[in-house]
């Protein structure tokens, strides 16, 4: 059936349209959570189709609306599994059973993670990332001047906003200061280790993806990092394109934007300077709601996903509503804010993607 699908897809003038890379991923026994409008909640296996670094396609046994969440449990080649999560964008009927399900990833992966080698191919093409439009904030780990300022000075042609730390004490400060998208850590720092420095990163509440900067080429020790969380490894000696291809895939609304949450009344003209006030303070309340999680400040944390609750849709951002509401209905139902650190990284993260421009 999927190979029906790929050509009669293959004429379609519209799969030239796509601003990231797919490659074919046909796997059988991918596990899927399905949270459905109406309340309840459903797991299945299902077959994947293609995937990209935003998203999946899979066939399912049913209709699933547009915006339904999902959870995908995704092997990763070297060992263990990964939970994307995501919400449907198409659903259309293939056979009298079939649905091909279209999903679109809450947060940019790394394919490589879960493709053999000889798969890489289709996903190196870098030519089609505009360093200018490249955004978000970077956190880079190195005891090393000279390799500080080596990745800082290929990055200035972006508008990547770059912290550098030293050692791991400073980059849990920044953490704790700053609203990370991601961070680059190199393999081997003074009396430390970049394993060390993903845990301590990691019990800061700091969900995103983490870089590991090596010349190490031991399969053992790759191995070891990717055990210990890192996302992917960028070997030494690289470059500008390399390391702009892998934050591409890394970084909210970075090179092709789809993943920014744009204002439904954007092409408003009267509403758009009051947009992108509000976008301003969106990230700053994003800010404000990570000091106030590691902090444990239940009530502060609360206060702030109740004003994003009572202001998304009013803006145009009726997903952000929608999002802070299920956190202040988490936060409701627990005594910490650990204990709901999921919903609250979920509310972070489409803080940080919110657009004043238009879709």
């Amino acid at each position: 059936m999927l190979d029906r699908l790929d050509a009669a897809e293959s004429d379609n003038p519209a799969k030239n349209k796509r601003t990231m890379p797919r490659v074919q991923f046909r796997k059988n026994d991918i596990s899927v959570r399905i949270y459905h409008p109406g309340g309840s909640v459903s797991s299945s296996v299902v077959s994947t189709r293609n995937l990209s670094a935003g998203g999946v396609s899979f066939l399912y046994h049913g209709f699933l609306y547009k915006n339904t969440r999902v959870e995908i449990i995704v092997k990763r080649r070297l060992g263990g599994d990964d939970m994307i999560c995501g919400i449907v964008t198409h659903c259309a009927l293939v056979n009298r059973v079939y649905h091909l399900i279209g999903v679109r990833f809450d947060n940019k992966i790394f394919p490589k993670l879960y493709l053999d080698p000889s798969e890489w191919g289709v996903l190196d093409d870098s030519s089609t990332v505009d360093p200018t439009s490249l955004t978000g904030t970077v956190l880079h780990l190195d005891d090393q001047q000279i390799d500080r300022s080596l990745l800082a000075h290929f990055l200035k042609g972006t508008k990547v906003n770059l912290l550098s730390a030293a050692t791991i004490d400073d980059a849990v400060e920044m953490m704790k200061e700053h609203a990370v998208d991601c961070v680059l850590c190199d393999l081997n720092l003074t009396g430390e280790t970049s394993e060390l420095a993903m845990m301590m990163l990691r019990q800061v509440g700091f969900s995103g993806p983490i870089g590991v900067i090596s010349a190490e080429t031991s399969p053992a020790r790759l191995k070891a990092i990717r055990e210990g969380g890192a996302g992917a490894v960028l070997t030494k000696p690289y470059d500008a394109q390399r390391l702009i291809s892998l934050l591409s895939t890394w970084l909210t609304a970075g090179a092709s934007g789809e993943d920014a949450i744009y204002s439904t009344l954007a092409n408003q003209e009267s509403m758009r300077p009051l947009i992108t006030q509000y976008v301003d303070r969106i990230r700053v309340m994003s800010g404000e709601l990570r000091k106030n999680m590691i902090a444990d400040k239940h009530d502060a944390v609360r206060a702030i996903c109740q004003s994003i609750k009572g202001t998304g849709t009013g803006f145009g951002f009726p997903y952000l509503s929608e999002v802070a509401g299920d956190a202040v209905k988490a936060l409701d139902d627990a005594s910490n804010t650990s204990e709901i650190l999921m919903q609250l990284q979920r509310l972070e993260g489409a803080c940080r993607r919110v657009s004043s421009k238009t879709a």
